[in-house]
C-alpha cells in the first residue's frame, strides 16, 4: 500500500495516508480527509480536506473552499465546491486554474493573484465580480454565457489583451479599468450603458465590436482621441467629402 506523507490541516499532526483509501482520519483530532482524485465518490461530507501528492492542498468546510496551502502551480477545483468567494485572495504562486460548473459564486476568488496566466471558467458560474482584480499576468479568459455579474472583475489586469463579454451580462461597472494592454473587446447589445470609468486607462483598446460605440465613444480613451482628431471611431481612417470613411466605409455618425 503506497503511503503519502502529509499533515493534518486542523491540528498540524503528522500523517501517513494510504492513497488507495477513500477517506482517512487524523489520529490526533479525528479530522476526516479525502484525496482530491476521489472527491466525486465522497462529495456529501460537511468537512473535507483535499490532499495533493505531498501535503494538503485544499480545505473545504461545508462545501465552501476556504484556502489553498499547497505548492502546486496548477489548480483543478473539485466538483464538490460550490462557492469560491475570497478563496484565493492575495495568493501569488498559481499560474493556471480550472473552475468547475458546480461553482456559482467566485467573487474575489483570485483577487491579487499576480502569477495567474490562464483561466478556464466552465458554464454555470454567475458572479465573477472582483474575481481577477489585480491579476497582472492574466493573458486571456473566456467568459461563459452563464455569467451575469462581473463588476471590477478584471480591474488592473495589465496583461489581458482580448476578451468577449457574453449576452448574459447587462453591466460591467469598472470590469476593465486599468487594463493597459487590452486591444480587442466584443461587447453585447445587452450592455446598453457604459460609464466613463469602465475603460479608464485602456489606451490601447482600439478594436471594439459594440453596437452602441458611437453613443459611448468618449468612454474609450483611444476612441475618444480618434473622435477629437476627426477620424473614424471604428478604424481610425479619414473621411471623404461625403462623410464616408475611406478605410472601412462607415459613415460619420457623431
Amino acid at each position: 500500500m503506497p503511503f503519502v506523507e502529509a499533515k493534518c490541516t486542523n491540528c498540524g499532526g503528522p500523517l501517513s495516508v494510504d492513497n488507495v483509501k477513500h477517506i482517512w482520519i487524523c489520529n490526533y483530532c479525528n479530522t476526516h480527509f479525502i484525496f482530491e482524485k476521489l472527491t466525486k465518490d465522497y462529495d456529501n461530507a460537511n468537512n473535507l480536506n483535499f490532499f495533493g501528492v505531498r501535503e494538503s492542498d485544499f480545505i473545504v468546510r461545508d462545501k465552501l473552499l476556504e484556502k489553498d496551502i499547497g505548492e502546486s502551480r496548477k489548480i483543478v477545483i473539485p466538483n464538490s465546491v460550490t462557492n469560491m468567494s475570497s478563496a484565493f485572495e492575495n495568493f501569488t504562486s498559481i499560474e493556471s486554474v480550472t473552475i468547475p460548473n458546480s461553482v456559482k459564486n467566485m467573487k474575489y476568488a483570485f483577487c491579487g493573484y499576480t502569477s495567474l496566466k490562464y483561466v478556464d471558467i466552465q458554464y454555470g458560474i454567475t458572479d465573477i465580480s472582483h474575481a481577477f482584480k489585480g491579476c497582472t499576468s492574466l493573458k486571456s479568459v473566456t467568459i461563459p454565457d452563464s455569467v451575469k455579474k462581473m463588476e471590477y472583475a478584471f480591474y488592473g489586469c495589465t496583461s489581458l489583451k482580448s476578451v468577449t463579454i457574453p449576452d448574459s451580462v447587462t453591466n460591467i461597472w469598472g470590469a476593465f479599468k486599468s487594463c493597459t494592454s487590452l486591444k480587442s473587446i466584443k461587447i453585447p447589445r445587452s450592455i446598453n450603458y457604459i460609464w466613463n470609468s469602465d475603460f479608464e486607462g485602456c489606451y490601447n483598446l482600439t478594436d471594439i465590436d459594440y453596437p452602441y460605440l458611437s453613443k459611448f465613444a468618449d468612454c474609450f480613451p483611444a476612441i475618444k482621441e480618434r473622435k477629437k482628431k476627426g477620424l473614424c471611431i471604428y478604424c481610425g481612417g479619414t473621411f471623404s467629402f461625403f462623410g464616408k470613411c475611406k478605410l472601412c466605409g462607415k459613415k460619420k455618425n457623431y
